[in-house]
């Protein structure tokens, strides 16, 4: 029998060596040089990979619209070096999975699907090359991922799904990946190919021609009684568009030719939705024919966007109508063709902060200035500003079939059952970065949760989305589908803004107008809609924003944008007055808001280029002011409506 202190020893040596081996074990997911350069020299294949990542991280420390082509490159160049390298597995593997990446944002960011290919291509790389990676299952399901929905390529979404199968037959991916071919199979047995080619055009390979306009991609978003189909160009070209009966919609692209990543394809298309099948046919070198087979089409429009070069299309269903459920009553001298707005920009001077003040100390009644720029001009919020956490708010009584109020209890004949909120930016697309590091993206996505949580709790009838509800890219055109299928009654994008001035401070709300907007409006809305080096002019966006108006209820958004700005000069002016400066309501071309069916805003909470609103936003507390105070407008809009709604006819 062994002696209780040799029992000891043993057990102490096993329990020692198991923390070695767990200590010195590789990570599964990423290298770790850094650590690694702490046991030893570096290799060269570590030395290049560091300085690679260096360029990844500068990269992505800047705003999206910031990064140009040639810094994507650059670090592309640099993962690369340590691929031709190829003296260390690992860090080759991970290399090839980091310049994936990046080719995809740089696909998301330009709209050339052509780098979509090339990424998966790249991670094709680490399956074939690097079997035994850890690498090999993030790479599968990003391949599956691209092919499904950026690509919405049918086949090789399916075959991607399958190889996923094979590689794990028992993980949780194997499952999950079996039940997305599930929802394939009926297109996968029953759809013939989508994109015809003539074999004479097809071997004359047109696409490889400097001069021509290619059809690169298309994309479709749809729902019910909804669809959005976005057709991405290499190049802007001449369209006609054409109705055949109540279930085919044809666009006509005049001096085009289909990539030859198209030959063959079939799309992707949701089921149980008014979209049913996207045809693209060429019988000759200078035009393309896109035909939508819906179940039923009521009616649509097209319009065209720049940079990168695409046409959208919005199609509703027969049986439906594109206006939202309900109307708002404006004040008598307002129309949808009001051009001027009584609320405008206060001057830069009224929004300067003094010196050695902190936000507190600035909560003085101070003057509020007089004509246009009055907040006397905005409609008044009775309602005391919420406390700064949801679950301190008493909630209404609820009702069934219809919402509460904020009056009474009583219900409302016409209620809002569907909001959408849009954080912006999201993914790669960081959105304004601040001094001190904090990004928009975080910030905003932050706030629209709160947002919901105070909807939901007052309104526990009403069904609040989220158009992100984590850390991920969306495309524009994407958000404003994702409101127009599920039939929101009102949109609401939240961001955060910037100025080359560090004193620039102050809250705005937009909604989507026909009438030209000021230089300084426009500015807003290309930082929101910008793509990697390129800018939307007003020159381009302003037809669009004419020719899509009917779908943007403008006297409703109008209404709704000054009840937002009201609840955030008052609720935000609350806490830091200077931080809430009326900067007023405005109409910019965003794209975000183009296409929307229902009342839609977009709200500017505040500046993360002024060091005492970063100092403010960085904290709990005013998140939940911002929140609360979108909230109070949003409750007070609701109140008009219900009002209105009440008034005898």
């Amino acid at each position: 029998m062994q002696r209780p202190g040799r029992q000891k020893f043993i057990i102490n040596a096993i329990v020692f060596a198991l923390a070695f081996c767990l200590t010195v074990r590789p990570s599964l997911n990423a290298a770790d040089p850094e650590s690694a350069s702490a046991r030893g020299p570096r290799s060269l294949s570590e030395s290049l990979f560091l300085h690679a990542k260096d360029f990844s991280r500068a990269l992505h420390e800047r705003p999206l619209e910031e990064r140009s082509s040639t810094d994507y490159r650059r670090a592309l160049d640099a993962y690369n070096q340590v691929i031709r390298l190829n003296t260390d597995t690992f860090f080759t593997a991970e290399s090839l999975l980091k310049m994936a990446e990046l080719q995809r944002e740089m696909a998301d960011a330009t709209g050339d699907s052509a780098l979509y290919q090339q990424s998966i291509e790249t991670l094709r790389k680490i399956v074939a090359n690097h079997p035994q990676s850890s690498f090999v299952g993030d790479s599968l399901i990003t391949i599956a991922e691209i092919y499904e929905e950026n690509l919405q390529d049918l086949d090789g979404a399916a075959r991607a799904y399958r190889e996923l199968i094979e590689h794990y037959p028992v993980s949780v991916m194997a499952r999950e990946a079996r039940a997305v071919l599930t929802r394939f199979e009926a297109q996968l047995s029953n759809r013939p190919v989508d994109v015809f080619v003539s074999s004479e055009i097809a071997g004359g390979n047109l696409d490889s021609a400097a001069s021509q306009v290619r059809l690169t991609n298309v994309r479709n978003f749809s729902g019910p009684d909804y669809a959005r189909v976005v057709i991405d160009m290499s190049s802007e070209t001449a369209y006609t568009d054409s109705r055949a009966g109540a279930g085919r919609l044809s666009l006509l692209l005049s001096g085009a030719a289909v990539s030859s990543s198209l030959y063959g394809r079939r799309f992707i298309v949701g089921e149980s939705s008014l979209l049913k099948r996207i045809v693209v046919t060429s019988d000759n070198p200078s035009s393309v024919k896109v035909d939508i087979d819906v179940s039923s089409l009521s009616d649509h429009s097209v319009f065209r966007l720049s940079d990168p070069a695409r046409i959208v299309i919005d199609l509703h269903a027969a049986g439906t109508n594109a206006k939202p459920r309900y109307s708002i009553a404006s004040d008598s001298h307002e129309s949808e063709e009001t051009s001027s707005e009584s609320e405008e920009t206060i001057s830069e001077s009224a929004v300067r902060p003094e010196k050695n003040l902190s936000p507190e100390s600035t909560a003085k009644p101070r003057r509020q200035p007089t004509g246009e720029g009055a907040i006397l001009a905005l409609p008044e919020i009775t309602e005391p500003i919420l406390p700064f956490s949801p679950s301190d708010v008493k909630p209404m009584a609820p009702t069934t079939g219809a919402v509460a109020t904020a009056v009474d209890g009583r219900t409302n004949d016409a209620p809002v059952k569907c909001v959408v909120i849009d954080p912006g930016h999201g993914g790669h697309d960081t959105g304004t970065i601040s001094p001190g590091g904090l990004r928009e993206k975080d910030l905003v996505l932050d706030v629209a949760r709160r947002l919901r949580a105070y909807i939901k709790r007052n309104y526990p009838d009403v069904e609040v989305i989220l158009t992100r509800d984590a850390d991920r890219f969306i495309a524009l055109e994407e958000r404003t589908a994702i409101a127009n299928s599920r039939r929101a009654d009102l949109f609401i994008s939240i961001h955060a803004n910037a100025s080359p001035s560090k004193v620039a401070s102050g809250v705005e709300t937009f909604f989507l107008s026909p009438d030209r907007a000021k230089s300084e409006d426009l500015q807003a809305a290309n930082r929101e809609n910008a793509k990697i080096a390129s800018n939307l002019t007003a020159e381009k966006l302003q037809p669009v924003v004419a020719s899509v108006t009917v779908g943007n209820r403008v006297a409703e958004s109008r209404e709704l944008a000054r009840y937002i700005q009201a609840g955030l000069v008052r609720g935000i002016g609350a806490a830091s007055p200077r931080t809430a400066a009326n900067r007023g309501v405005k109409h910019a071309p965003f794209v975000v808001l183009l296409g929307a069916a229902m009342p839609s805003v977009l709200a500017e909470v505040s500046f993360m280029s002024n060091p005492r609103d970063e100092a403010l936003l960085q904290t709990s507390a005013f998140r939940e002011r911002i929140a609360a105070s979108l909230f109070a407008g949003f409750n007070s809009y609701l109140k008009k409506n219900r009002a209105a709604a009440q008034k005898p006819k």
